[in-house]
């Protein structure tokens, strides 16, 4: 941002503008800038367009749109920025220009994605989003093919694959109810995210109480992420072993079938025996991740592994934990 490299008391002041959504402010700081020769009063009033959407500034913003800035060169990344968008901004925006589905390849940016997939924790948003226009497909993306995942498919993950890591399951069928493709790691992605996380330990009066804070958010977390692996493979009926690419891809950061993504969170201590021992149950193949999990010596998921197959030649017959 230029001001902000360039002119940093003054981009202070116009943070505490949009902060305090006060047009004088807001006034005061252009003027300020607009002294320097080396800052073009466009680039300014956009940039501080910028500013007022991501501090939810209704005031500022319609004030900067009359005076000549532009929604329409705000990139995905930009709107998403910071805290949630207030509906009263993005409303204003779309009123004004913004392209809700617009996405941004001027830079070969790695994430590649329309301003819906940033929004999908928040279903309300996400119901918004679809109401004014928001398509589940990317906008000028190769529709799915078996046999080869492009560029463009690298760069902007399918809604639902998303969804799947960091959204309900409620809002995952939403997505799925204005037919959005599967993709090809929806399971993967919830494996991997439920890995992240820990099921409730316990009381337990050595922790304190930032401590116990942390674990009751991290349990809410797990029982989120693990309600949708069991979504996904017991309702949507995904294959606990399907492939993360096509037959010899070499797509980075793809590692398998999805108890592979399992090992792959290998520096994370938290317990996933309720997450292994679900797939197993469900008919997942370990050995692909077994061999994987010597490699980065992960040694908790090869005795889950084992205790999982004591379990079955001790008489098991199915999963205890549902």
């Amino acid at each position: 941002m230029i001001l902000y490299l360039y002119h940093r008391p003054t981009w202070a002041l116009a943070v505490t503008a949009c902060e305090k959504d006060d047009t004088m402010l807001v006034d005061q700081a252009m003027l300020k800038a607009s002294q320097h020769d080396d800052l073009n009063d466009t680039e300014l009033l956009n940039e501080f367009c910028q500013l007022a959407v991501q501090n939810n500034s209704t005031n500022v913003l319609m004030h900067l749109i009359k005076q000549g800035a532009s929604v329409k060169t705000l990139r995905p990344r930009d709107v998403a920025w910071g805290e949630t968008r207030s509906k009263a901004i993005l409303e204003i925006m779309l009123v004004h220009g913004w392209e809700i589905n617009a996405r941004d390849d001027s830079r070969g940016d790695p994430n590649d994605e329309p301003f819906m997939w940033s929004v999908l924790r928040d279903i309300e948003l996400v119901s918004w989003c679809l109401e004014h226009g928001a398509s589940v497909f990317p906008r000028g993306q190769e529709p799915l093919r078996d046999d080869i995942i492009t560029m463009s498919q690298r760069k902007c993950q399918q809604i639902l694959e998303k969804a799947a890591y960091s959204a309900t399951v409620t809002t995952f069928e939403l997505l799925r109810s204005q037919g959005a493709p599967l993709g090809w790691r929806p399971l993967h992605r919830a494996v991997e995210t439920a890995a992240l996380y820990q099921a409730y330990p316990g009381e337990d009066a050595n922790r304190g109480e930032e401590e116990e804070k942390d674990a009751k958010d991290s349990a809410r977390n797990y029982e989120e992420r693990m309600a949708m692996v069991r979504h996904l493979v017991d309702v949507v009926g995904i294959d606990v072993n399907a492939p993360d690419q096509p037959p010899d891809g070499k797509v980075p950061d793809r590692w398998g079938t999805p108890i592979c993504y399992v090992t792959k969170s290998y520096g994370i201590k938290t317990d996933t025996r309720e997450l292994v021992w679900f797939l197993l149950d469900r008919g997942a193949d370990p050995t692909p991740a077994l061999d994987d999990a010597k490699h980065v010596k992960h040694d908790t998921f090869a005795a889950d592994v084992e205790a999982w197959s004591a379990q079955q030649r001790g008489g098991r017959k199915c999963c205890t934990i549902q």
